[in-house]
């Protein structure tokens, strides 16, 4: 069990890097599959969601190399391969290969997905869209079972989610006849996805769009993808300069969408400076409290951002009102908080934050990604020593974080317990 060892009270300051995107990387990882030639996605973080998905993919048979960001894959001779409880309780993104098998093989069995503790996250909007797309399937209490070739339809998803969107468009290149998916998520994942398919001989139209249109084609040949950056990833290190009264200066940052997220951090007082291939954030002394934040959908505040603009606001002038839109379960981090000295009250879907003039390092636990990015943050900007267990979550979205955080001046390392 590993454990991240904080000293609080460094300002973050420097350049860094930042990682290519996680969440587009995981579905085009499941789209290979499709791609009867070799895939090579450059920028690809060196993550363990993105190992654990790479690990289920290579038992189709396919071969896949993960060396110096360039990943990879060759999927030509893949066969049909049955993801059992334990792989697919290492990552949601497996759920994705419901799609990808169900076009290539025409047939799949997925157990349900792991991942973050973070709410129910069920799958029945997968389910649904593979199902108007004429394919046979079985739930079971272990998983979902699939068959058949999907075949065109006209779709409308009463929520734009991001995974049953994909997972849609997955099933969808490689169909008989033509797709209309209504109400698609527009997430910049979800674009980046589109596009890599494109480049590898789908006929996807209106990407970008919450109106797609999808002409199945016989198959796809390889292509290779350049990821943008992760736009969370730059969030969460730009709060921890606003949490610090700090400055960074991320790089290769083009292409990057940060909607959503700039306006909430701007209004905690934070000076943001935004060129085509740089972002800058500068904190001041003091934070101030945002009013009211929602998380929604895009281009809305994203869920994925909440608990680290939480913490931010645990340390603000006033107080801030947060409203959870998405995961029932993201407040699970404000109970660690507390500990630290955070005065946060939570009401269903709402929190109501107090900001305090000084938080405490502690002994915390981490149970999802971003609650562990969280409460990092708050260990940066505590007094004396946070001890943040649950590194396994932490690893499954950031790129060496606390390499990173080291090199902007923090006092952070990683601790193997026996």
């Amino acid at each position: 069990m590993a454990y991240a060892k904080v000293i609080g009270g460094n300002k973050i300051e420097g350049e860094a890097v930042l990682q290519g995107s996680k969440n587009a990387a995981l579905p085009m990882i499941a789209a290979s599959v499709l791609c009867r030639g070799g895939v090579r996605i450059e920028n690809c973080p060196d993550i363990s969601d993105v190992r654990e998905l790479l690990s289920v993919l290579s038992r189709t048979g396919a071969v896949c190399k993960l060396e110096n960001h360039v990943l990879t894959i060759d999927a030509s001779e893949a066969v049909p391969f049955s993801i059992d409880r334990e792989q697919a309780k290492k990552t949601r993104g497996g759920v994705l290969f419901l799609g990808a098998f169900l076009g290539r093989f025409h047939e799949a069995w997925i157990a349900y997905p792991g991942g973050c503790v973070i709410g129910a996250r069920p799958i029945d909007l997968h389910c649904a869209v593979l199902r108007k797309l004429h394919i046979a399937l079985e739930e079971t209490e272990e998983g979902v079972y699939g068959k058949g070739r999907p075949v065109g339809e006209r779709i409308e998803l009463p929520y734009p989610s991001v995974g049953a969107t994909e997972n849609a468009v997955l099933a969808a290149v490689c169909a008989r006849g033509r797709t209309e998916l209504f109400g698609a998520a527009t997430e910049p994942e979800v674009s980046e996805l589109c596009r890599f398919l494109n480049k590898a001989g789908a006929k996807i139209h209106g990407v970008g769009t919450n109106y797609l249109v999808i002409d199945g084609v016989a198959e796809l040949h390889g292509a290779t993808y350049r990821l943008t950056g992760d736009r969370i990833a730059a969030g969460t290190y730009m709060t921890a300069a606003a949490m610090t009264g700090g400055e960074v200066v991320l790089r290769e940052t083009e292409g990057v969408c940060m909607d959503g997220i700039l306006p909430v951090l701007r209004m905690a007082g934070t000076t943001i400076r935004q060129e085509k291939n740089l972002l800058v954030a500068t904190g001041n002394d003091r934070v101030l409290a945002v009013p009211y934040i929602r998380t929604a959908p895009f281009p809305a505040f994203p869920t994925d951002m909440q608990s680290q603009v939480l913490a931010l606001a645990a340390k603000a002038d006033g107080d801030s009102v947060i409203c959870e839109t998405v995961f029932e379960s993201r407040f699970a981090v404000v109970p660690e908080l507390r500990k630290m000295g955070a005065e946060v009250l939570c009401d269903g879907q709402y929190a109501v934050v107090h900001g305090v003039r000084q938080l405490y390092g502690a002994t915390v636990r981490a149970t999802d990604l971003r609650g562990g990015a969280a409460l990092l943050l708050a260990g940066l900007a505590a007094e004396g020593e946070t001890f943040v267990y649950g590194d396994e979550y932490i690893a499954r979205g950031y790129e060496d974080i606390y390499g990173l955080f080291r090199s902007l001046g923090a006092d952070v390392v990683r601790v193997e317990e026996s």
